[in-house]
């Protein structure tokens, strides 16, 4: 589909950008999903990926393991239109505000993106905990991808209200259970509209990454077991409301608590099943 995308962006004279933030394992699902790449190397599918964008930009965190980023393009105009801003928000050229360190690492971690068996990591564990789950009756968005596992909050937990922001009770039920630190991908995660009220996600998810070489089978395994606990024990969890909610980015900024003592009961039902393990 990079191809009808380039087609249409040279017939309406547009630029393609490409976020390659996750670049190396969309090439694995590629070679593994498309007939024409079963016997191509991953280097040589990034390469043509790579190929049809005027300018690519990506986060250090996901394509190497490393932190910062970078945008990468082979048209002078675009550098240049770029260069100056660079400056200003980021860095001087040579290091865009970056050790020299993270830069080495960096090109260690592109490298290793064109290893298999490095880039095959995530969606090999991501496709087991979604099928473990989705075994378990457990309503888990299918089929896997790469960036993690997305619990759908709304089957999850349907006597909460939406309003009263599902996929944050899913989350912070969770991590209460389990120390498992999931990302809210729902109506905490939108913004209100001009009268105040909620702008409702049109999913609620709940978003459980996996970075490259950072969970074990174990802990992978750890997880699906909470998680089966709580869907056995749903019906504990209540819903969430704001105690600061900042006007702006408030996903990341703001803090909620729960509505009524749900958490409370959530704990006495774990203990009651787990000891003091909690």
């Amino acid at each position: 589909n990079m191809r009808d995308v380039k087609k249409i962006c040279q017939e309406n004279d547009t630029m393609m950008v490409l976020d390659a933030s996750l670049i190396g394992e969309n090439a694995y699902f590629i070679k593994h999903r498309e007939e024409e790449f079963k016997n191509t190397e991953i280097k040589d599918i990034l390469r043509e990926m790579c190929s049809y964008a005027d300018l690519i930009y990506f986060s250090s965190r996901k394509v190497s393991s490393t932190r910062g980023g970078g945008i990468v393009t082979d048209s002078k105009e675009y550098y240049l239109k770029m260069r100056n801003l660079l400056v200003l928000y980021e860095g001087f050229l040579t290091y865009g505000g970056m050790s020299v360190r993270e830069i080495e690492a960096m090109a260690v971690g592109i490298n290793e993106t064109c290893d298999e068996t490095v880039i095959s990591q995530s969606p090999a564990f991501i496709a087991y905990a979604v099928n473990q789950l989705d075994s378990a009756g457990i309503p888990v968005i299918t089929p896997p991808g790469a960036l993690g596992v997305h619990l759908d909050a709304k089957g999850f937990l349907p006597h909460v209200p939406q309003n009263d922001y599902p996929a944050g009770a899913l989350a912070s039920a969770l991590f209460i259970i389990s120390g498992v630190r999931g990302m809210e991908r729902g109506s905490i995660s939108s913004v209100r509209d001009e009268n105040g009220n909620d702008i409702l996600a049109d999913v609620e998810l709940l978003r459980l990454a996996f970075p490259r070489r950072v969970f074990t089978l174990s802990q992978t395994k750890f997880m699906i077991d909470r998680v089966k606990w709580l869907f056995e024990n749903r019906h504990l969890v209540g819903g969430l409301e704001w105690v600061e909610e900042p006007p702006l980015l408030r996903f990341f900024m703001g803090r909620l608590k729960a509505k009524g003592d749900w958490t409370e009961k959530l704990v006495a039902k774990f203990k009651e099943d787990f000891g003091d393990s909690l």
